[in-house]
């Protein structure tokens, strides 16, 4: 099969699909003045400039919370009011989202928090970009590790907040121990995938690119992501990889970092909704995805690609172990070596990787979610 001239290009021109995706839902639900009772989801006001997995939460959790009944819509701050509110549910930790918590408090309604986070100590080491702020980072952090009542603005957060809705258990001991987050506010809510992918046809995708097996990465191309990291590990492995994502504000300089790896065989594809049934085509196609972040938690992309039967590399920072347990290939993602070497023990297992597909399908569908969050919502604000 002859690959397009330049598949990017190709992709650029392509239209959004005919039904209505998580994103345009949000935005067509935020019309028009609140209902009294409504559950008010918030995420920082530049979030959805580049939206990630915590934007997809938010938009996932909201359509599938509606599916179930429940009164739910995006915060409009400009109209909102909140005393007419039963709920707000703040996604993601911000300055934003306290000082929303405060005027909630403040009104008598419950705030609900999912913080979507991870510290992790080499991250902010790697990441601070240079060693001076990487000195202040990891001291800042070991300050709060050993003295968690050091006040602070995600600590203030999470005093008031009724409920704390991390994606794992891990996440959640980890804001106990760091934050002195009184554990009885913790409620355990998983990430989610769609069925979708499950039925979803890898020719249009494989159409397009003009492969049949190939390494695939789907997320924003950033630092955190450790793109360039696997661009340098599949050219050391000289198996074909394909990038779907674009770089996130600040990072296009990065970008083009992970585009000047001599010898490596990419392929690069602009960023695709997370409803578009073209990225489920890739998902379906794709023999290996890979994530070596620098942390996840647990990366809804990898989620998405293990319920299609993808062999799964992925970081074992974060809160990776507990979703995909001994069915993944991890490699850390200052390991260059240790990428390839799960990259390649990954390629010669191949799709089909049935148990970890079917782990997925009974714990983290989007509708197992809501209902969680459902009951969270039931349980600090009933109804009726």
């Amino acid at each position: 099969m002859t690959p397009p001239d330049d598949p990017a290009n190709t992709l650029a021109d392509r239209r959004s699909p005919s039904q209505v995706s998580s994103m345009d839902w949000l935005g067509h639900r935020s019309l028009g003045p609140i209902e009294s009772g409504a559950v008010l989801l918030h995420a920082p006001s530049h979030a959805f400039q580049s939206p990630g997995g915590g934007e997809v939460q938010l938009a996932r959790t909201a359509r599938h919370l509606d599916a179930l009944g429940v009164l739910v819509r995006p915060m409009n701050p400009w109209a909102d009011r909140l005393e007419k509110a039963r709920i707000l549910h703040l996604f993601g930790m911000s300055r934003e989202g306290l000082e929303l918590a405060k005027v909630a408090q403040s009104r008598g309604v419950p705030v609900v928090l999912s913080p979507i986070c991870w510290f992790e100590p080499s991250a902010l080491a790697a990441l601070a970009g240079s060693r001076l702020k990487a000195a202040s980072a990891l001291a800042a952090w070991g300050v709060r590790r050993a003295v968690p009542r050091v006040p602070g603005w995600r600590k203030e957060l999470f005093r008031r907040s009724d409920a704390v809705l991390p994606n794992s258990e891990a996440e959640g001991e980890q804001l106990a121990r760091l934050f002195g987050l009184d554990r009885r506010k913790l409620r355990v809510v998983p990430n989610g995938v769609e069925p979708t992918v499950l039925g979803a046809n890898p020719e249009p995708f494989r159409a397009l690119i003009g492969l049949d097996e190939f390494v695939l990465y789907a997320g924003r191309i950033e630092p955190r992501k450790n793109v360039l990291g696997l661009v340098k590990a599949c050219e050391k492995t000289r198996l074909p990889l394909v990038v779907v994502g674009d770089p996130v504000p600040g990072s296009e300089s990065y970008a083009e970092q992970c585009r000047g790896v001599p010898l490596a065989s990419v392929t690069w594809v602009p960023r695709m909704d997370a409803d578009d049934p073209l990225l489920a085509s890739a998902f379906a196609a794709a023999r290996v995805f890979a994530l070596p972040s620098w942390f996840e938690t647990p990366g809804l992309a990898a989620l998405e690609a293990a319920l299609a039967g993808c062999a799964i590399v992925i970081t074992p920072f974060g809160c990776t172990r507990e979703y995909f347990g001994n069915w993944a290939f991890y490699a850390r993602p200052d390991r260059i070596q240790e990428i390839s070497k799960a990259l390649t023990e990954a390629w010669e297992a191949g799709r089909g990787r049935t148990e970890l597909a079917e782990v997925v399908h009974r714990r983290y569908l989007w509708a197992t979610v809501a209902r969680r969050t459902a009951e969270v919502y039931d349980e600090i604000a009933p109804t009726g």
